[in-house]
C-alpha cells in the first residue's frame, strides 16, 4: 500500500479552516467620447480563517500550495 502525505495550507496563526467572502462593488468612471459615467461590476472572492478572520485572496493561496509542492519534490 502507497504511503499518504498530506499538506495543508495553513493561516499564520496555524488554522487550517477557511469561510468564503465576497464583496460586490460598481467601479464608475468616464470614457473620452462621452460624459457619462459608465460602470464595471466587480466581484471580488476571498477566504478568510475562523480563528484569526485574516483574509487571502485565492491567488495567495494558491501559490503558498505551489510552495508547498516545490518544498516536497525538492
Amino acid at each position: 500500500m502507497k504511503e499518504e502525505i498530506r499538506d495543508y495550507f495553513e493561516c499564520e496563526c496555524g488554522n487550517r479552516e477557511f469561510v468564503p467572502v465576497y464583496t460586490f462593488s460598481l467601479r464608475f468612471h468616464r470614457v473620452n467620447f462621452s460624459d457619462e459615467l459608465m460602470y464595471d461590476r466587480i466581484n471580488e472572492e476571498f477566504f478568510e480563517c475562523k480563528k484569526c478572520h485574516k483574509r487571502y485572496t485565492p491567488e495567495q493561496i494558491q501559490e503558498a500550495l505551489r510552495q508547498i509542492k516545490k518544498k516536497r519534490r525538492g
